[in-house]
């Protein structure tokens, strides 16, 4: 707005100027008044056309990463016209949780986002390419964009402004740990998974029809066939025959939310996840998910079918990955309304770093109703004895231990 305040009046400067050299009958004053608005003229059309044709990209090598690791940002600004520019300045907006190396960055107006700067001036049909290196220590879903660019004539009396709108995404999975490193056995770390269950049905691996039957469940009846049939129809399953692991994942890190949360204790129990996740598809098992934690882009808690196909700890991971800090509610009551979508017999891996004794409560039932319970306890006070039967593993010195280890080694001179 200031420059602008005095483009104005230089403007009006040359007009005052030929005004008075018309009056006074001076042609030089005339001239140079002339003069003044013929290269103002140009620069006002100069600065119409400076960001035409000027194009702004950017591209990660590697859209989905691990945390800790390191990808590649590709910038790239074009002048696809043959005007030259004496000056282009951009601000490409990126979360404060990514780390830009060796490039120029700024804090943004918005909150918790920087800007990454770049000045440059152009001749025409020029393209010109910035490479860096992003490292990754955050897990979360970030968006890098918009970004603004800014530019003007070459006498400086004019500017322009340009934003561009296109968007890049970064997915970065929580870290994954072997279960042994965290403490758990190798050796059957979920407990006995031999066999599975053959009496229950396992409502992902449907089989067939048959007619309806005194005792079967309304919510097995198949209504189009039904239809079509004229005569109660329900839907058949095949038996549970692979081992079946549903983890529940408690994102609340302390008794009461009005307190907060913590965020050591809550990469905990997401890291623990993880592991858990990539152990059970290293041995094939069918995996589920039921969380209360809601991820970045939803508002309902996380709820994930048992299967064991190659795309499924991809999904969890991504799941986990967008998981934010609060809870949408109290896990026992969810697990309640939710606890038919578990096929019986599956082992439910329940995942915390604090419990309730509601949640005691409610795992003590769970094991009363046949399915079997793993509790891995992450938090930092003692955890509560588990109902008999129920597999515990306390991974509180392991995951301090990690926690100082990564500490030294982030204040480590290189």
């Amino acid at each position: 707005m200031f420059n602008r305040f005095w483009h104005d009046i230089w403007i009006l400067m040359f007009v005052v100027l030929i005004l008075t050299g018309i009056f006074a009958g001076q042609g030089l004053v005339i001239g140079l008044g002339a003069m003044g608005l013929l290269v103002a003229g140009m620069s006002w059309l100069w600065n119409r056309l400076s960001l035409e044709e000027v194009h702004y990209e950017r591209s990660v090598s590697q859209s989905r990463v691990f945390m800790g690791e390191e990808t590649t940002l590709a910038v790239s600004l074009t002048n696809r016209k043959p005007i030259p520019l004496g000056r282009v300045d951009t601000e490409d907006e990126f979360p404060e949780e990514i780390e830009v190396i060796g490039a120029e960055v700024a804090p943004s107006s918005n909150p918790k986002s920087m800007v990454l700067r770049h000045h440059t001036s152009m001749s025409w049909y020029e393209r010109i390419n910035w490479e860096y290196t992003i490292r990754c220590a955050t897990r979360g879903f970030y968006r890098f964009g918009p970004v603004k660019m800014e530019s003007g004539d070459l006498f400086g009396f004019f500017d322009s402004e340009k934003t561009g709108r296109s968007s890049d995404y970064l997915l970065v999975y929580p870290k994954v740990v072997p279960l042994p490193d965290l403490g758990m056995p190798a050796a059957r770390p979920l407990g006995e998974t031999r066999g599975g269950i053959a009496i229950f049905q396992d409502p992902s691996r449907p089989w067939g029809i048959r007619e309806y039957a005194v005792g079967d469940p309304l919510k097995i009846v198949d209504w189009k066939a039904t239809a079509r049939m004229r005569q109660l129809q329900v839907r058949t399953f095949e038996p549970s025959s692979s081992f079946t692991v549903i983890m529940v994942v408690l994102v609340e890190t302390s008794e009461r939310p009005w307190e907060g949360y913590s965020p050591t204790n809550l990469e905990r129990v997401i890291t623990a996840s993880a592991s858990v996740a990539s152990y059970a598809a290293e041995q094939q098992y069918s995996i589920g998910m039921f969380s209360n934690g809601t991820p970045i882009l939803s508002d309902r808690p996380m709820k994930l079918a048992p299967a064991s196909r190659p795309e499924q700890l991809t999904i969890i991971l991504e799941a986990l990955a967008t998981v934010r800090p609060l809870p949408i509610g109290p896990m026992p009551p969810q697990l309640a309304q939710n606890l038919r979508q578990f096929p019986m017999g599956s082992t439910l891996v329940v995942i915390s770093a604090i419990l309730s004794a509601e949640m005691v409560d409610t795992i003590s039932n769970l094991r009363r109703q046949g399915y079997r319970l793993v509790v891995i306890f992450v938090g930092d006070s003692d955890p509560p004895q588990m109902p008999e039967g129920v597999i515990m593993h306390d991974l509180r010195t392991f995951f301090e231990d990690m926690e100082t280890m990564e500490t030294t080694l982030e204040f480590r001179p290189r």
